[in-house]
């Protein structure tokens, strides 16, 4: 932990979206029933933080409230979404967070501020380039509206984050993950009936998703975010959608198309314009 708390808050961020992307090769051999990968790799990533719980330095307020729903909402509405419509968009607007969060600023403040929206504006061109490459044969009304809702469920967790802790990140991790385990097995009786039948493979491959991609990922991705604004952390987390086809190019030998590989460079322009604008 005290190397952790050395790092800055944007290499905390950068290391859950490494996390986060190992996920895009993992799943590719998994073949379980959606609501049982949700609710295992939940419940090992909370038992695998339970023992960074340290009940006070967490605000027991309506933040951390706020911060599981929102947790358990965003987990539950990207496997909703991705039985209902393409993979690229059920995946892709979770990163619709960014816009979320100028809105809310600029809400709050009433000032527009152009040098902020011109990265963002890029950024999310970017990222409907990266939705478009997964194309629109398999994409369903309602499960492009359920998806639209995971930006604002990542928006409302990295905002309630800041004010649930700031000494105990890891903490409410664990809480947000054995919440949503817990939702997802008593809500979804699928998930019960499939669990006997995994296999070992199959139950190793959860340990690393829920270890790595989940623990290790949203572990980071708390930490950091207590450290830099929701709305920079929002635009570093992109990296997961720029490294997940890597890995999978890397080790599956599957290669992203042109759109994808325009939506790489359209988002890596919107990043170094809001890092340009950050120094001005």
């Amino acid at each position: 932990m005290p190397r952790l708390s050395s790092l800055s808050g944007s290499a905390l961020v950068l290391l859950g979206a490494v996390c986060w992307s190992l996920n895009s090769p993992l799943v590719k051999y998994l073949t379980l029933n959606p609501f049982l990968i949700c609710g295992i790799r939940s419940l090992i990533a909370g038992l695998v933080l339970l023992p960074f719980v340290r009940p006070r330095e967490i605000a027991w307020n309506r933040y951390l409230l706020a911060y599981v729903l929102a947790y358990c909402a965003l987990c539950l509405s990207v496997i909703v979404s991705l039985s209902l419509t393409s993979a690229a968009i059920a995946i892709g607007m979770q990163y619709t967070a960014t816009i979320w969060l100028f809105l809310l600023y600029w809400f709050k403040t009433r000032y527009f501020n152009r040098r902020t929206f011109l990265p963002v504006a890029v950024i999310i061109l970017g990222v409907l380039c990266f939705m478009l490459s997964g194309g629109s044969g398999d994409s369903h009304p309602l499960g492009n509206l359920i998806a639209l809702t995971e930006g604002i469920f990542f928006a409302g967790m990295s905002l309630s984050s800041q004010k649930a802790t700031r000494t105990n990140a890891l903490g409410i991790t664990a809480l947000g993950n054995l919440f949503t385990a817990m939702v997802v097995f008593a809500l979804f009786p699928s998930a019960r009936a499939a669990l006997p039948a995994m296999s070992g493979s199959e139950w190793n491959l959860m340990l690393l998703l829920g270890v790595v991609q989940v623990a290790g990922g949203y572990g980071f991705y708390n930490l950091g975010v207590q450290k830099i604004p929701a709305r920079k952390a929002s635009i570093l987390a992109l990296w997961e959608m720029i490294l997940g086809p890597l890995w999978v190019a890397l080790f599956l030998h599957q290669y992203p198309g042109p759109i994808v590989l325009t939506g790489f460079a359209v988002i890596l322009a919107g990043m170094l314009l809001d890092a340009k604008g950050a120094v001005a």
